[in-house]
């Protein structure tokens, strides 16, 4: 007669408990920021049992510069080929767009990055790649990333002093 090995059943079930709880912390984070209006210190003060306070500030920053590019995105009328997100609470934490159009489907399709950039300038915002993922860096990788689909970083330019 062979042992089965046990099942860690209850570490399971306290494990997915355990994550849904933190994903339900995210998102109150997130609403708290962008619904209610409250500060990042202030939403970064209640979060600090469960994160710390310069990961929360930083998250929301990331959170206000992605609803800064949505809003750009769309009175450009890009809606509905460039999407916006948040690469979470964790470490790098970066706002991200990505192209979502089709080249066969959207008309000057090639065009788009260079649309994208635009509309993104008009509210202080460019495009890089993501953290650590390339070494040199140009526009026309950028371009290339963003016309296969992938994401990239959003980052606020600093203006000029």
């Amino acid at each position: 007669m062979t042992d089965t090995p046990k099942k860690a059943t209850n570490t399971k079930v306290e494990v997915e408990n355990f994550l849904g709880a933190r994903r339900n912390v995210v998102e109150a984070i997130t609403h708290d920021f962008l619904e209610e209006g409250c500060s990042a210190r202030a939403v970064a003060a209640a979060a600090s049992p469960a994160f710390g306070r310069d990961q929360v500030i930083e998250y929301l920053a990331a959170v206000a510069l992605r609803q800064s590019a949505a809003k750009a995105i769309a009175e450009a009328g890009l809606a509905s080929v460039a999407d916006t997100g948040v690469s979470g609470i964790e470490a790098p934490r970066e706002a991200l767009v990505a192209l979502s159009g089709n080249a066969e489907e959207t008309a000057d399709f090639a065009a788009l990055p260079q649309r994208l950039r635009q509309a993104l300038k008009e509210f202080a915002i460019t495009v890089t790649v993501r953290a650590g993922e390339h070494d040199d860096i140009t526009d026309d990788l950028v371009d290339s990333l963003l016309l296969d689909g992938e994401q990239v970083r959003l980052v606020k330019v600093e203006p000029r002093s």
